[in-house]
């Protein structure tokens, strides 16, 4: 539905009524266009940059459910909270889930930890444990993964599996690339209503029933500009390498060698390196990332040299590339810092703030979303405006 709203005795613009407009066009923005579409809500989604440029693109694209989470022997709140998204997610791969991401294959189906003979201690016995039945396997010699041929130790297989995450974008913005816009949103964009929220974006206008913010660190700095002090978000620095070697094959694993705290020494998920003539390249984080948060590039390499030569010793790292990335992870804020263990959402006057706080609680989110909207109303009218498209991002690696 459209009306004619006069901003000054000069200026005319088009208004349009919505259910949602969303801000922020990463997992979370366009997980939830698609599903709040398939629900029947008139939605529209505005990305400041890039599709998938901030958070997204930047993960490892790992769909888990949570058992490297139970590093320390015992099942947690956040190892269970995650632990039937695989399973979700696998829905909607085979076109029967909330969101419809049938044709899109995953880069490896499985996921594997392994770890030198003798090892693990008491986490030997965990694995193996009823509670974990159907959710880790140990494997024999003969069944490990081409990337650990060469390895002699444990090596167990999850019921995880890990994601293109610009493919997934892609897969994600085909059915609703026309509700896609390139717009920056800022507090002198949005004014409130009666019922919602107004966004004036040149000569549109937008009156949306909820807003809804999902643009992780953006969101943040939007919160602040419009003068809510809560929710309160924080900002958790990784420092991830890409390593590149002649030698290398596909691995999607966590290295728990010699492990000292809850969380695997190294995460490996392996790539396709488009910069150089080398086929693969891994994208490594776990301890690695956390712990080197506060070491520089130069200090970074040297610990990556290091871990991988432990716990990869079957391969000459001396003929690595090593290229550092970090991130920041927009969180709602949390004691001393720590990671959140469910997706967040917080309602208030007519606005959604949404964090997946990891990209397999995309389903999570949107259900927890689903809970908090109003009926939709009924839109007679195709909606589109005029503003330019976003684009989609690539990988940070191949920047």
């Amino acid at each position: 539905m459209s009306e004619d709203h006069s901003n000054s005795a000069t200026e005319t613009t088009t208004s349009t009524t919505i259910d949602a407009a969303i801000v922020g066009g990463g997992i979370a923005g366009l997980w939830l266009l698609n599903l709040l579409r398939r629900k029947g809500y008139s939605v529209l989604l505005f990305e400041a940059d890039r599709i998938g440029c901030g958070q997204t693109l930047s993960s490892q694209g790992m769909i888990h459910g949570g058992l490297k989470y139970a590093l320390s022997g015992s099942l947690t709140g956040a190892s269970e909270a995650i632990a039937s998204m695989p399973a979700r997610w696998r829905d909607s791969l085979s076109g029967k889930g909330d969101v419809d991401l049938s044709g899109l294959e995953p880069l490896s189906d499985k996921y594997y930890m392994f770890a030198e003979a003798g090892s693990l201690g008491r986490l030997t016995s965990f694995f193996a444990s009823k509670l974990l039945r159907g959710r880790i396997q140990k494997l024999a010699p003969a069944r490990f993964p081409d990337g650990l041929s060469d390895f002699n130790g444990v090596v167990y297989e999850l019921d995880d599996f890990v994601l293109d995450t610009q493919a997934l974008l892609e897969r994600l913005l085909e059915p609703v690339c026309s509700l896609v816009y390139n717009a920056r949103i800022g507090a002198g964009d949005l004014r409130r209503t009666t019922d919602g929220w107004r966004l004036d974006l040149g000569s549109e206008a937008i009156i949306a029933r909820q807003l809804i913010l999902a643009a992780g660190a953006g969101t943040g700095k939007l919160l602040g500009e419009l003068g809510f002090k809560s929710p309160r978000m924080q900002l958790r620095p990784l420092h991830q390498v890409v390593a590149r070697h002649p030698d290398l094959h596909p691995l999607y694993a966590h290295c728990l060698t010699g492990l000292t705290r809850s969380e695997p020494r190294i995460t490996i998920t392996t790539h396709t390196d488009r910069l150089t003539d080398q086929r693969w390249l891994w994208y490594l984080g776990g301890q690695l990332a956390t712990k080197g948060a506060d070491l520089n590039s130069t200090d970074q390499k040297v610990r990556a040299y290091r871990e991988l030569t432990t716990c990869v010793p079957w391969i000459d790292w001396d003929k690595a590339d090593l290229q550092c990335l970090r991130i920041d992870r927009a969180e709602p804020a949390q004691d001393e810092g720590k990671r959140p263990d469910e997706a967040y959402v917080e309602a208030f006057d007519h606005t959604l703030v949404c964090l997946p706080t990891k990209l397999s609680l995309a389903p999570d989110l949107g259900d927890r979303v689903l809970a908090r909207l109003q009926p939709p109303i009924e839109v007679k009218d195709s909606i589109a405006l005029n503003l330019p498209r976003a684009g989609m991002g690539t990988s940070p690696w191949i920047q």
